[in-house]
Formats: structure tokens, sequence, C-alpha cells
């Protein structure tokens, strides 16, 4: 995903925030380079977020997520 993607999700979901906040350690970290759009479109549909959270808070929730999406032969249980 690229860097514009991940700012208009998070402003598109309220989170204009975080993104300010978290902009660095999501470029450090790489946490969401291969994830597709969708995948945080997903966690944000599927998560509640305040503006407290802190980016280790954020990272582990959103790995969470990507790890329960997946079964056990690596493959979407969610998608037929």
């Amino acid at each position: 995903m690229t860097e514009q993607q991940m700012e208009d999700l998070f402003h598109f979901y309220g989170h204009e925030d975080l993104y300010k906040r978290f902009k660095t350690p999501l470029y450090v970290t790489g946490l969401l380079d291969d994830s597709e759009a969708g995948h945080l479109e997903d966690f944000f549909d599927h998560f509640t977020l305040d503006r407290s959270t802190l980016f280790d808070e954020f990272r582990f929730w959103f790995r969470y997520f990507e790890v329960s999406r997946k079964g056990m032969d690596g493959t979407s249980p969610y998608c037929l």
C-alpha cells in the first residue's frame, strides 16, 4: 500500500490524528507496505480506535487481524 493510500484511508475513517502520529512508525516498520488497502479498510470496519491508541497497540491488533483472517494453510477462511 502506498503512503497516499494509507493517509486517505486513515482520513476516510476519521483517524487523521492517529495518522499524524503513526506516519513515521508506519514508514520505519513497513507495517502496511505489503498489505492491500482493503485489509486496512476491513480492519477499520472491525476495530474501534481512539485518540489515545499507541502505535504498538495498533500494530498488535492489525497483525492479529491479519493472522485471524488466514487459515492454517495460509488461505483466508473468508474467501470462497
